[in-house]
């Protein structure tokens, strides 16, 4: 008794396992303390009780020497641990000390979900920090209007997903959602996937095609990476928009854009405008509303809701993964996340591929958040950040065969980021280029 008072406990006593049921009976409690021999009831059938009224009840069993089968009995029963008479009373602390931390846990982990329920109408996007209260009201705000949208941002930090939330929460919902990845696309193919052709147009053009900005009808058209797209599409991009009409290739009749643009980018616009990379018209016609997504290392306090949205969404509530150890989160929030939620989402796939559960262990983790980087016994040698990335992204293509699509799930990049990576270094001279089907 006293013992647990110490520890902080409110601690109500029983002489029998009835007398225990009916204070349980009366209020939630969270632990039971229970001796296995006892007049009448015993501990196992009083377990046995509990399990089945007050399932969320954690019970320890204390047992002496000779009753030690009956207590491993117990915790197959689903008592929570057993302490041996006579026990150490540092035993007893470190017992009660981790019961508490993980019924903490659980009920964090319950809280979360719940929050996370609350989310749904955002295309899954998870975060309650403050910056992600900012973005969800200007979700809001841009829903309500056809305006263009820009949204910036790092890769990886969801842009696409604000893009879902603004078309799912306007008027216009029932309509098309039609993304663009603008840097996945063939150059020769570009005009011809965005504005549409007719037949006998070119070299192969068998048939008239309707382009993206028509199949999108009165809804939504995403250009994600919209820095990608050759200058002189986006001049062709600009006077559709101007004029809302649209010019298949080959065609003498106009059709009429209907759609709302939605544009992204994880450059520097004002860089990408010196350099000739983006029409500076274009960016002022696109950014009637810019929404900034932040990067993982500025919202931190949203990593367990991503966490454990993770490991639902991978089967962790149906598998044998329920949940992260107190560990493996300090780490999780500790580490910088360059790749953002995308990097925490494969990181999060991968320890519940590997771990054996209930919960996430540290050693579950990729191996950048388990070992800091050691330089060699010669003396450390010392790269630009660009020639790191390069042969990170040369050694992820040589390990799939050239799959980019592969590659990408490796780096914990997006597959628009490895086909600019790939023609900024040059790459493709370096091995031979596929992908999955």
């Amino acid at each position: 008794m006293m013992l647990l008072k110490d520890l902080g406990f409110d601690v109500e006593q029983a002489e029998s396992g009835p007398r225990a049921l009916a204070i349980l009976e009366s209020g939630p409690t969270d632990i039971v303390l229970t001796d296995v021999r006892m007049p009448g009831m015993n501990g196992l059938e009083l377990l046995g009780a509990i399990k089945e009224r007050y399932p969320q009840t954690a019970v320890v069993i204390m047992t002496g020497y000779g009753t030690i089968p009956s207590a491993v009995e117990a915790i197959k029963l689903g008592a929570y641990d057993y302490i041996t008479k006579p026990f150490a009373v540092e035993e007893f602390r470190q017992v009660f000390k981790r019961l508490v931390e993980m019924q903490e846990l659980t009920r964090e982990n319950h809280l979360l979900r719940e929050q996370l329920k609350t989310r749904q109408g955002f295309a899954n996007i998870i975060g309650t920090s403050g910056k992600m209260q900012k973005i969800y009201r200007l979700i809001l705000k841009a829903a309500a209007k056809r305006h263009h949208v820009l949204i910036l941002g790092e890769s990886g930090t969801g842009k696409e997903l604000v893009a879902r939330a603004i078309h799912a929460q306007s008027p216009w919902a029932n309509q098309p959602f039609v993304p663009v990845d603008c840097g996945a696309l063939a150059p020769t193919l570009i005009e011809s996937e965005l504005f549409g052709h007719v037949r006998g147009a070119f070299t192969g053009a068998n048939q008239t095609r309707q382009g993206l900005l028509a199949a999108a009808g009165g809804g939504t058209l995403f250009l994600d990476e919209i820095a990608e797209l050759p200058v002189e599409l986006q001049a062709k991009l600009l006077r559709a928009l101007q004029e809302r009409e649209i010019k298949p290739i080959g065609s003498n009749e106009r059709v009429r854009l209907e759609a709302r643009i939605i544009a992204a980018t994880n450059q520097n616009v004002e860089d990408a405008i010196k350099r000739g990379a983006v029409r500076k018209d274009l960016y002022f016609r696109l950014n009637v509303v810019s929404l900034k997504m932040p990067p993982l290392r500025e919202r931190k306090s949203d990593i367990p809701a991503l966490v454990h949205y993770f490991i639902d969404h991978f089967g962790g509530e149906e598998g044998r993964i329920a949940g992260i150890s107190y560990e493996a989160m300090t780490r999780l929030m500790n580490y910088n996340w360059p790749g953002n939620v995308r990097e925490l989402e494969n990181a999060i796939q991968r320890a519940m591929v590997l771990g054996a559960g209930p919960l996430i262990q540290v050693k579950d983790l990729p191996s950048n958040l388990l070992y800091p980087m050691t330089a060699p016994a010669e003396g450390p040698e010392i790269l630009a950040l660009e020639e790191l990335e390069r042969r990170a992204i040369l050694q992820a293509l040589e390990a799939t065969g050239g799959d980019r699509l592969r590659a990408a799930k490796l780096l914990g990049i997006g597959k628009t980021t490895i086909y600019r990576k790939i023609k900024q270094y040059g790459l493709a001279k370096d091995v031979a280029l596929g992908e999955t089907a």
